[in-house]
């Protein structure tokens, strides 16, 4: 594996950025940095006096700070943790911030070279999402994953997939087709339950459009007792279908059918009404959607999962605009590119959940 380049100094940081071409010097598009906790003002500044921050959030390449107390100084940069008295830290044009202890810099390296495309337009698209509004933010998501769908990772990806034989059984032997999302307004309490539990309730095409069929409809009249989304079976949701990934057209119309039909839009439209119940797989759709409501309660035996730029794209049902308001710019940069599962105490501690039941 390629090893990062580490500068394991202010004075290294500076010259490195003085270069405008600098990233070219990369092997791979990661810079690891190890730097004092206090950087004085005038000293983020390069002989030319470009400031360092700007250079940062310009570098088409991972930035990660490497610093003995990455979790206090992630956790004051998330947005649980910012003030407005506090000044701007030089920490916070990172993308991600790490004690390395868990070894997560081999994690990161390794998915940035497997998907050097998706990674970069990861950080660029969170960097640029920070002062965006939701609705802006999430046509730039669908503007990145669209354009990834067409990239070699991807594409190299679906080569190698099949359709899952689970889902492909003789007519005689298929069941009564059941509604993807199953809606119950019998109480005050509107009951959404994502309804396809033989598929771990992956999320299809058929189940976005019942669910944004019921969010529209609950936005004209919001129930008084608020809506409850939950999955049937042994899963939440295990993120999107498989076996629906790349059967669009095109990527300029994979963007045009995710304008139109929004899941993530319409939680955000209605997030303080909506209360999400999580157990089991929350991979991928499963997390950047619950991402949104105002309350998240999960069951202990939950876990927390973006895979998607292994796979070449970018998180593509809201990821990118829901997890970072919740746990901050940082943490969701190091979920996405370490591929770790996130256990619900940790995911409690970062603000992503808001009980384990």
């Amino acid at each position: 594996m390629t090893t990062p380049l580490v500068l394991t100094s202010l004075a290294e940081l500076r010259d490195f950025l003085a270069n405008p071409h600098a990233h070219e010097d990369l092997d791979e598009p990661v810079l690891v940095v190890k730097l004092p906790e206090a950087i004085a003002p005038q000293d983020r500044k390069t002989d030319s006096g470009q400031d360092l921050a700007d250079s940062l959030r310009a570098l088409p390449a991972v930035a990660v700070l490497l610093t003995e107390d990455a979790e206090n100084t992630a956790a004051q940069l998330s947005p649980a943790g910012k003030t407005a008295d506090k000044p701007d830290s030089l920490a916070r044009h990172f993308d991600i911030i790490t004690d390395n202890a868990a070894g997560d810099l081999d994690d990161i390296a390794e998915t940035v070279i497997a998907s050097p495309q998706a990674s970069v337009s990861l950080v660029q698209l969170l960097r640029a999402g920070e002062t965006m509004s939701v609705r802006d933010a999430l046509m730039a998501e669908s503007w990145v994953y669209s354009t990834l769908q067409g990239g070699h990772v991807f594409q190299n990806w679906l080569q190698t997939q099949k359709p899952n034989s689970e889902s492909v059984s003789s007519e005689q032997d298929s069941p009564p087709p059941q509604p993807a999302v199953l809606a119950d307004d019998s109480t005050a309490t509107l009951n959404l339950t994502l309804n396809r539990p033989e598929r771990r309730n992956a999320f299809s095409a058929e189940m976005r459009d019942c669910l944004v069929e019921a969010l529209r409809a609950a936005q004209a009249s919001p129930p008084p007792g608020g809506i409850i989304l939950k999955g049937a079976g042994e899963a939440f949701c295990s993120g999107g279908d498989l076996n629906e990934f790349g059967t669009t057209p095109d990527s300029a119309t994979a963007h045009i059918v995710r304008s139109l039909r929004n899941t993530a839009w319409e939680m955000h439209l209605l997030r303080d009404h909506i209360r999400v119940e999580l157990h089991g797989a929350c991979v991928g759709a499963g997390i950047e959607l619950p991402a949104f409501a105002k309350e998240i309660a999960s069951a202990a035996d939950a876990f927390f999962w973006l895979p998607e730029v292994r796979l070449g794209l970018v998180p593509g049902a809201g990821g990118t605009v829901s997890l970072p308001r919740r746990i901050g710019r940082h943490r969701t940069t190091w979920l996405a590119l370490t591929d770790r599962r996130l256990d619900p105490p940790t995911a409690k501690d970062w603000g992503l959940i808001d009980n384990i039941v």
